[in-house]
């Protein structure tokens, strides 16, 4: 549930990282905050954001944005993922590889964990030019310890989202 308090939790966030995004000194900090040594960088960056360094999605979504700064209007990180998976596939076919690698994203049992499998989707989006929903993703990494299962479905069904039932044909003499 995207509560009115963490939603414009996140849209502040972001738009103190947009305001940040030109400050190259900055952004190398941020990156920082994925090394466990050498987070202590990025902590007084994201509380100049406006970020509590207490709460661990502030560095997370600081650090991704730092390394891949494109943003979308996606529906979430699931709709993503599907477009990375997709970019290089000329038969609109999910790459096995992908499915697996996204499998493993959902199964993140805590937002720490889904934080470190994010790192990775985030480069393969930086590679092919895919850009990123960082608000609805501030917003689920916030959400994901009490919240996991809803997101988790939220996800899938952008991943791999219903396939559209083909319309029986009526035969042209059973049209009226």
């Amino acid at each position: 549930m995207n509560t009115p308090n963490t939603q414009s939790r996140a849209e502040s966030f972001m738009a103190a990282l947009r305001r940040a995004s030109k400050d190259r000194g900055k952004m190398a900090a941020l990156r920082r905050a994925f090394s466990p040594h050498n987070q202590m960088d990025a902590w007084p960056v994201i509380a100049d954001l406006g970020g509590d360094i207490k709460q661990p999605v502030f560095a997370t979504i600081a650090a991704l944005y730092a390394t891949h700064p494109e943003e979308s209007n996606a529906a979430n990180f699931g709709a993503t993922c599907r477009q990375i998976a997709l970019h290089e596939s000329g038969d609109a076919k999910l790459p096995e590889s992908h499915e697996r690698r996204f499998r493993r994203l959902i199964a993140a049992d805590s937002s720490g964990q889904l934080g470190e499998l994010l790192r990775a989707w985030i480069r393969l989006a930086s590679s092919k030019g895919v850009a990123v929903n960082y608000t609805q993703l501030f917003t689920d990494l916030w959400n994901w310890d009490w919240r996991a299962d809803d997101i988790r479905v939220h996800w899938a069904a952008e991943f791999w989202p219903a396939r559209k039932a083909e319309q029986p044909s009526v035969p042209e003499e059973a049209q009226p």
